[in-house]
């Protein structure tokens, strides 16, 4: 059989991670599962297929990610007299138009702050604010110090006398189960659905996204796979992930699936590219997706996808989602 029924599934990569090399890891596997080369994937190809996709411009991928640094006036710093320590309000001041890409929050009555964003994020604040090399100069020192891949510095010493730490993921979830308001943890999802599920799922515009690519992947070779329907499910062998042979109305959905992929194939034969074949292809065909975001967004898509209005398919994902949360003691 050229066709293969799967049904739909839910895989929770917990927190972005801190750490600079997981995080690249993760990054890489999304970017690869886009274009479904993950046989690629080695112990050291993180890092040269990020900065591939950095040099590229293809950011979106990099927003699979998560940087918190907590800034504060550091007194034993010793830089030139009159160099006044970043402040809540530089940042605020000087990013008016960037706030909604990051999490800021003023802490210790206001004499530090929080900064959260994910990679693309900081990397594009970081050019905006070129302008103003005091704010500049000593968030690029602080990212180089954690994230060297990524923010290549001159090796200065910051030209400030503030400190930056890393809020790494325990403590994140610790002060989001405190207080919701530091919406700062990043969440990862890989969600095994249809594409006509996907088409729903990214209407969420908070959340960052990568998905299996029509485009670029020949389904020639590798054969194509639907999500199952729910009429099918008595009639589908997980075991096996097979149909019933038997069973008339899944002979009936084997046999149109087969219709259509040959359609596909024999574009492909008369010299289509995959981007023009796959319009044949239908709305059930299996494609993975990579979804990211803060709590608030994923309590938001629970609260809107775990519905009795909701498609089924995707009221089952937002359920997996809404066990993830509620294991971790957060419920909406």
């Amino acid at each position: 059989m050229s066709v293969r029924f799967v049904k739909s599934s839910v895989s929770s990569y917990g927190l972005a991670p801190c750490d600079e090399s997981r995080a690249l890891r993760l990054i890489e596997l999304c970017g690869r599962t886009a274009y479904k080369s993950e046989e690629k994937i080695t112990e050291d190809s993180a890092k040269k297929f990020v900065l591939m996709l950095k040099a590229r411009g293809h950011l979106s991928v990099l927003e699979h990610s998560n940087i918190v640094l907590k800034v504060e006036k550091d007194p034993a710093a010793q830089v030139p007299g009159g160099t006044e320590p970043v402040t809540f309000a530089d940042i605020s001041d000087a990013l008016p138009d960037r706030l909604g890409f990051h999490r800021i929050f003023p802490v210790d009555s206001g004499s530090g702050f929080l900064m959260a964003g994910n990679f693309r994020a900081w990397i594009e604040t970081l050019d905006s604010l070129k302008r103003l090399e005091h704010v500049h100069g000593f968030l690029l020192w602080s990212l180089n110090r954690f994230f060297p891949v990524l923010f290549p510095a001159d090796g200065q010493a910051a030209p400030a006398p503030s400190r930056a730490s890393l809020v790494e993921e325990e403590e994140q979830l610790e002060l989001l189960k405190t207080d919701p308001y530091f919406d700062l943890p990043v969440f990862v999802f890989r969600f095994v659905c249809d594409r006509g599920v996907t088409h729903e799922v990214v209407r969420h515009r908070v959340f960052s996204f990568t998905q299996e690519s029509t485009r670029y992947v020949n389904y020639q070779n590798k054969g194509m796979v639907l999500i199952l329907p729910e009429e099918l499910y008595n009639s589908y062998d997980a075991a096996k992930g097979e149909l019933a042979p038997d069973d008339l109305l899944a002979g009936e959905w084997a046999k149109r699936a087969e219709v259509l992929f040959h359609w596909y194939r024999e574009d492909l034969a008369r010299g289509l590219r995959p981007e023009i074949a796959r319009d044949i292809l239908p709305n059930l065909l299996k494609s993975e997706i990579f979804v990211s975001g803060r709590w608030s967004g994923w309590k938001h898509f629970i609260l809107l996808r775990d519905s009795s209005q909701a498609h089924p398919r995707i009221r089952f994902l937002a359920k997996e989602v809404r066990k993830y949360f509620a294991n971790l003691g957060l419920e909406c």
